[in-house]
């Protein structure tokens, strides 16, 4: 698929316990389109967690092949897979994890800091800190520092820094738990658009069925085992 953001192919993940080994994912077969949503829900326990932290990149499944961008990860280094998540995978989490100090636009910027590519002036990188603002339509919140925003234009900030590295898969971890239920709304809005907006995959873990509604699929996890796909919005 010439458009894939990412897909994960028969992946298992086994954790070990002291009372032996517990199977949290079983045989996961899933691809993302770029351009694309899709809801991920689930009761607590479901594997939903885990299957965030395979996507991420943040942890490698016992079995099975992660795929980004069509290329497969397998026998990549950890260094290499960081390096690949840093430019092809954004995340938001039910915190917002916002840095205090710094602006909208240069928590937004915020990955420039770490990047090693030196490709980009730091005039540039606050540039399109500053247009992602826009596109997200919170540019008024640009010089503004997070105790001086609500709950839900920091998670929308949150969102502008996810999006910096222009990357192929956005992934929100239940990002609407600290919000009332209409900022809850506004923010699912948000991230449900931003397909439209910025081309990218778009893939929530929200126990929340009217936010899953908003996604174009929606995935249901049970015991670790992914059912069919269906359409969310029918």
């Amino acid at each position: 698929m010439s458009n894939l953001a990412a897909a994960l192919s028969d992946v298992s993940v086994v954790y070990e316990t002291e009372f032996g080994p517990v199977t949290a994912l079983y045989s996961i077969d899933v691809e993302f389109a770029q351009g694309t949503s899709t809801a991920i829900v689930g009761r607590s326990g479901s594997g939903k967690s885990t299957l965030i932290s395979v996507l991420a990149l943040m942890r490698r499944p016992t079995i099975g092949t992660v795929y980004v961008g069509g290329s497969e990860l397998s026998f990549l280094s950890d260094p290499e897979i960081a390096q690949i998540r840093s430019q092809s995978v954004g995340i938001v989490f039910q915190s917002f994890h916002l840095d205090a100090s710094l602006t909208a636009e240069q928590n937004v910027m915020l990955p420039w800091f770490f990047s090693s590519s030196g490709s980009e002036t730091r005039r540039e990188a606050a540039s399109r800190g500053s247009e992602i603002l826009s596109r997200l339509g919170i540019a008024e919140l640009a010089k503004r520092r997070p105790n001086q925003m609500s709950g839900g234009q920091r998670q929308r900030v949150a969102i502008g820094r996810a999006l910096f590295s222009n990357p192929l898969l956005f992934l929100a971890d239940e990002p609407t738990g600290n919000l009332d239920e209409e900022t809850a709304n506004e923010v699912a809005n948000t991230i449900f658009e931003l397909p439209k907006l910025f081309g990218t995959a778009v893939v929530v873990v929200t126990h929340d069925t009217a936010i899953a509604s908003l996604a174009e699929r929606k995935l249901e996890l049970v015991k670790g085992v992914l059912g069919a796909d269906s359409r969310a919005q029918e």
